[in-house]
């Protein structure tokens, strides 16, 4: 890359300081065996990881030019040489007469990655390069790993091919094995601006100015989360009806939130997407109760009235205690544990 310029920007939105490391790394020739980005879902993990691969991968003039075969082909995920593997759905049969696994429906949908598709990795990457120059594998959400795929994968990982570039992804390196974690480059991406997630809505993806504002509060600083939102207005519904569902809990007694909980655990792959939105929602009561007067700091900005009305309700213990409630309740679904009897003592333990 010492012959070729770069764009500065790679043509992404947000994450500067990553991508500057990145280049600066690429031009000094100090292009790591493997590198892990961190953050949210929705802020950009992918996005800069195929953005990383074509800038490695580029034949332009302009490294990532966006117009050479090799960036059209990563852009589009059919270059040769360039792979994107994540989890299957939990219960998904795999092996080569199954079809294709079905896109993943939503951020929090659970996968599993598997030692069959690590085992596929290993068996790809012992080969040159097709046309580029270099096999580079992109393993999203790594932390679905489970643990025969992560232990194989550690070997892959420990005495890597020198043609082999791999990028993981995950929410955070502690999901990960910490010998996994320790053997990659590792970039926490943080959320961006909201200013530079409503100007990009706007100038990108011609979004009117008020619902670009409006989803780039809500978005938490994840730009994807925005852009999805943007094109799909079931997103946003879901988002009404589980802030309906938690105001409705909060003005009923014992046995209806009892009640509630039932009714909530026969949907309960979507448990964690209502909660994260729960926990976005008792953070902003929180702000607002300590931070009187600073809308602009706030998630929610279209339901600043029932902000307030639950700001007056709700002592600051008790706000804390719900916000320890939720992300508690969060992880014990994660780790498997009886969602009915986790959420029926969440639902108790809310304030009233």
């Amino acid at each position: 890359m010492t012959a070729h310029e770069s764009h500065a920007d790679w043509n992404l939105v947000g994450h500067t300081w990553a991508v500057r490391a990145l280049t600066r790394n690429i031009a000094a020739d100090r292009v790591a065996h493997a590198y892990l980005f961190t953050g949210p879902h929705a802020i950009g993990k992918t996005t800069l990881a195929r953005a990383l691969a074509q800038t490695l991968e580029c034949t332009g003039a302009h490294h990532p030019c966006g117009e050479c075969p090799s960036c059209q082909k990563i852009a589009r995920d059919k270059h040769p040489d360039v792979q994107i593997i994540e989890g299957v759905p939990v219960g998904y049969k795999l092996d080569e007469k199954s079809p294709p696994p079905p896109p993943r429906a939503n951020d929090w949908e659970r996968r599993i990655l598997k030692i069959d598709q690590i085992r596929a990795i290993q068996h790809d990457v012992a080969r040159a390069p097709f046309e580029g120059r270099w096999k580079i594998i992109i393993l999203r959400r790594f932390e679905e790993a489970n643990e025969e795929a992560a232990n194989a994968f550690l070997k892959t990982l420990e005495e890597p091919p020198r043609h082999t570039r791999l990028i993981l992804t995950a929410r955070d390196a502690s999901l990960l094995l910490p010998t996994i974690a320790s053997r990659c480059q590792v970039f926490a991406l943080r959320p961006l601006a909201p200013t530079d997630i409503e100007t990009a809505l706007v100038a990108c993806w011609q979004v009117d100015k008020e619902n670009a504002r409006l989803l780039a509060h809500l978005s938490s600083g994840r730009l994807g989360w925005a852009v999805r939102a943007a094109t799909n207005p079931s997103i946003l519904e879901k988002r009404r009806a589980g802030l309906d569902i938690l105001d409705e809990i909060l003005r009923e007694g014992r046995a209806e939130r009892i009640a509630h909980a039932d009714i909530l655990v026969k949907k309960s792959d979507e448990l964690p997407e209502m909660l994260e939105l729960w926990l976005g929602w008792w953070r902003d009561v929180l702000l607002a109760h300590t931070h009187r007067n600073e809308d602009a700091r706030l998630t929610n900005i279209d339901r600043l009235a029932l902000l307030q009305n639950h700001v007056e309700r709700f002592s600051v213990e008790q706000i804390a205690g719900a916000l320890k409630s939720v992300r508690a309740t969060a992880r014990y679904l994660s780790q498997n544990v009886n969602a009915r009897l986790a959420m029926e003592v969440l639902l108790l333990n809310l304030p009233s």
